[in-house]
């Protein structure tokens, strides 16, 4: 039977910090620390020994391998999952970044939060006269646009399916043939089936770390606009910049070669912007892999009271392990003289 003593999760605390201390990034380290000291303190705080059991198993927890084909077959939490990503498991290493930066988990929640209301806009009526709570559910522009994007869900919606609902039956419309010949709709099914789907598409939805303000073409009248873009998330920070950098730029020039670099000079080497042992290389893919599931939203300033909103993803972003064009390297003069060279009659 596992042990629950306070030694015992003490001992599995000081080895989980351990390997927090082993993340290649700062932001990393200090989430998981965070996340890491509630969760333990949580822990130490149960009092009935089957429910702190459970908690500690938690913690601890494997998933074996069920299906050998699969690509996604390991699933770790706590410890496990930590220990893996440090040693260059990808598929645990991803999991641990989607829940650093509110991909899956709470934090995607207290992103996705405030973008579930809007206190600028009109309350619409009760679909029961008299009844607060047979309000239907309001869509926030900023919430509106990230339902319709495909930057952010992979089967986005129409602003037709916002207003009236597909799953909806044709009742609902008192106009419709069928409410005049079944009968319309009865108003409770349809705030449920309203408030439904409503739950359903949010829970599709990926949420932005923040909402990036586009600066106007001129400052005339500008200003009290971009006022009224809300704040949210990580605003007042630079995470997303930090990302942004820790992913690298892609499509830029190609170091010189030996050739063409006067031999006396030594390149210049760039910097390495993450800790610990693991390859440069593999770790800016995986960044660039949660860039393709980072949507970037872009609040757009206008002179009258309509705004809008742009939805996004960084150019060097790895969506499903397609190649973009961003992605090709720069012909340089050599490579146009090899190109003029090859003869174009078909011959080799």
């Amino acid at each position: 039977m596992l042990d629950i003593s306070p030694k015992t999760i003490f001992s599995i605390y000081r080895k989980y910090i351990r390997e927090v201390g082993r993340l290649p990034h700062i932001y990393l380290r200090q989430f998981y620390q965070i996340q890491g000291s509630d969760t333990f303190r949580r822990l130490l705080r149960t009092e009935p020994e089957g429910m702190r059991r459970t908690k500690l198993k938690r913690i601890l927890k494997v998933k074996i391998r069920l299906n050998y084909f699969a690509t996604d077959d390991i699933c770790t939490q706590g410890l496990r999952r930590l220990q893996l990503a440090n040693t260059g498991d990808h598929i645990a290493f991803n999991r641990m970044l989607d829940v650093a930066y509110g991909r899956v988990g709470k934090l995607r929640y207290e992103l996705l939060e405030p973008l579930l209301s809007d206190p600028r806009a009109a309350r619409p009526p009760p679909i029961i006269p008299g009844n607060e709570k047979s309000r239907p559910p309001v869509h926030s522009m900023e919430l509106r646009a990230l339902l319709t994007s495909t930057f952010s869900r992979k089967n986005p919606l129409k602003d037709k399916d916002l207003a009236f609902p597909p799953t909806l039956p044709e009742r609902a419309k008192p106009g419709s043939e069928e409410a005049r010949l079944l009968g319309p709709l009865s108003k409770r099914r349809e705030i449920n089936m309203r408030w439904r789907f409503f739950t359903t598409e949010v829970k599709k939805v990926l949420p932005p770390l923040q909402i990036s303000i586009e600066p106007p073409l001129s400052d005339n009248g500008a200003n009290d606009d971009v006022r009224q873009s809300r704040r949210t998330g990580f605003f007042e920070t630079d995470i997303l910049q930090q990302t942004l950098d820790l992913a690298g730029y892609i499509g830029i020039p190609l170091p010189p070669t030996k050739r063409q670099r006067d031999p006396g000079i030594a390149p210049e080497r760039a910097s390495n912007p993450f800790d610990g042992k693991l390859p440069v290389r593999w770790l800016r893919r995986r960044y660039r892999e949660l860039l393709g599931r980072l949507p970037i939203l872009t609040y757009r300033p206008a002179k009258s009271e309509s705004c809008s909103y742009l939805v996004s993803i960084p150019s060097n972003a790895l969506t499903g392990g397609k190649l973009h064009a961003s992605r090709l390297r720069f012909i340089g003069n050599e490579d146009l003289a090899w190109i003029r060279d090859v003869p174009h009659d078909g011959q080799y």
